[in-house]
């Protein structure tokens, strides 16, 4: 099983502030993005709900495969080569203040996240069975005390 954090290391080396840890990661998948790609177009984008809200969720990337990490002051987001699923490109980030709560639900394939904001805005993530995701909850766990949970 791979390790996402250790993927992250070296994409994330650079961004890191002095006082910053990476202390988790995983690759991951919008919400029904892997059904989006499979039915296609306009049919796949209307099941997957393709709209984005204008608030704190529209930082979190809604791609087939993307990566997640989580610092001690942020979660950060990387988009993946063309040729390779390996992170690469910065995409963006969301203050660890801004999260409100996870709700995280076990499923056959995947992980599930779903981040809800300050603003009142969500996210959802499925994470990938084969990237460590009790890396990236783990480290959720540790930096949001109280606000993460699991569903049934």
């Amino acid at each position: 099983m791979a390790d996402g954090k250790t993927s992250l290391a070296k994409p994330m080396a650079a961004l890191l502030a002095a006082d910053e840890q990476l202390l988790g990661g995983c690759k991951a998948a919008g919400k029904n993005a892997i059904l989006k790609t499979a039915v296609g177009g306009a049919a796949g984008a209307a099941i997957a709900g393709g709209k984005r809200s204008g608030g704190l969720s529209d930082a979190v990337p809604q791609d087939k495969v993307f990566w997640i990490g989580a610092t001690n002051r942020r979660l950060v987001y990387f988009g993946v080569g063309a040729f390779t699923s390996k992170p690469k490109k910065f995409r963006g980030e969301t203050p660890l203040a801004a999260i409100t709560s996870v709700a995280v639900k076990r499923q056959k394939l995947t992980r599930r996240l779903t981040f809800t904001f300050q603003d009142g805005t969500s996210a959802v993530v499925d994470l990938y069975r084969a990237n460590s995701p009790d890396s990236l909850q783990s480290a959720l766990e540790q930096l949001l005390p109280g606000k993460v949970a699991e569903e049934q």
